[in-house]
C-alpha cells in the first residue's frame, strides 16, 4: 500500500498538535527564528503554517515562560527574534510529548479497530 500525501491538514487537527510541534522544533534547533520553525515544520510533512498562526502562537509560549526571545545580528539586514526552549519548556515537551503519544496510540487502536469490524462485516455479508 502506498502512502498517500495531503496537501493541507484539517485546521483543527493543527490546531491541537502545533505547539507541542512548535516546542520540539524550538527544542531540537533553537536558538532559532520564526522562519525557521515554519520551514522546519513545512519539511516535517506539517504544510505551511502562516505567520498569523505562529507567531501569535510563539507570543503565548513566551508569556507561559516555555521559550525565551532574544535579538541575533543577522549576517546580512536586521537582527532577528531568536527562539530558546526555558527549563520549564523543556518540562511541557516531555510531559505533553508522553500524553501524545498516548492519545494517538488510543486513537490509532480505535480507528484499527473500527476498520478490522468493518472488513469483518464485509467479508460476512458475502
Amino acid at each position: 500500500m502506498s502512502e498517500q500525501t495531503y496537501d493541507e491538514w484539517p485546521a483543527q487537527w493543527l490546531r491541537g498538535a502545533l505547539p507541542l510541534c512548535v516546542l520540539h522544533t524550538v527544542a531540537a534547533h533553537g536558538p532559532v527564528h520564526g522562519y525557521g520553525i515554519a520551514s522546519r515544520l513545512a519539511t516535517a510533512g506539517l504544510g505551511t503554517i502562516g505567520g498569523g498562526t505562529l507567531y501569535p502562537l510563539l507570543a503565548r509560549l513566551e508569556r507561559d515562560h516555555l521559550v525565551t526571545t532574544s535579538w541575533v545580528q543577522g549576517d546580512s539586514g536586521p537582527a532577528k527574534k531568536v527562539y530558546t526552549l526555558t527549563e520549564a519548556g523543556a518540562g511541557q515537551l516531555k510531559d505533553e510529548s508522553a500524553r501524545w503519544r498516548h492519545f494517538s496510540t488510543l486513537t490509532s487502536a480505535l480507528l484499527n479497530t473500527h476498520d478490522e469490524e468493518s472488513r469483518h462485516a464485509g467479508s460476512n455479508n458475502e
